[in-house]
């Protein structure tokens, strides 16, 4: 029904959590395996329809997004590196802009970019993207060895490499903060207190 195995394995083990809960109360079924593939599916249903609400709205949402910032902006990118100055002395900024650098993968730059200037520990970063934990560290750490293996410079680029850099620069705070609006709030320290 899910075409997905891991799915279809998540979804029997829940259904076998939901039984061992239930049965000790309500008893056991007379069909127990009946029981438990109809609630499988219940649960598969339930996810499959949480999973078009969610693609639905999301698209509708990005197309608002879009349409807005068509209109507010055409060219933000072009007028961002234009008011910029290379020789800004700030270090979070340098930061930004080796955290992204071009030489690594867009899902290095995103995960070291929210280590390094999120202060996300790992193992929240691997929850936002739903991945191990082992997954992230080993991206974060792959992204290390490749900006010192490029042998990246902790500056802001010149104004000739500023426009190339910038746009990975906006892909990654536009990643991040997608990412961060799903974590929970507890993690980003937006919960109730």
């Amino acid at each position: 029904m899910v075409r997905d195995i891991g799915l279809a394995e998540e979804l029997a083990h829940d259904a076998l959590v939901t039984a061992l809960e239930r049965w000790p109360e309500d008893g056991v079924p007379d069909n127990p395996a009946a029981w438990l593939m109809k609630t499988a599916r219940h649960r598969a249903i339930d996810r499959l329809r949480k999973r078009k609400l969610h693609e639905r709205s999301e698209g509708e949402l990005t197309f608002e997004i879009e349409a807005q910032l068509m209109s507010v902006a055409p060219d933000v990118e072009a007028e961002v590196a234009a008011a910029l100055d290379p020789h800004i002395g700030d270090d979070m900024l340098r930061l930004v802009f080796t955290s992204c650098h071009p030489v690594l993968s867009p899902e290095g730059r995103v995960a070291l970019t929210l280590r390094l200037l999120g202060g996300l520990t790992t193992d929240e970063i691997a929850r936002a993207f739903l991945v191990p934990e082992a997954t992230i560290a080993q991206r974060i750490v792959r992204a290390k060895r490749t900006l010192a293996a490029a042998r990246v410079p902790f500056e802001v680029p010149d104004a000739d490499q500023l426009e190339v850099r910038l746009s990975s620069v906006l892909e990654v705070i536009y990643l991040v903060f997608n990412e961060v609006i799903r974590l929970p709030r507890e993690a980003t320290g937006c919960g109730p207190s």
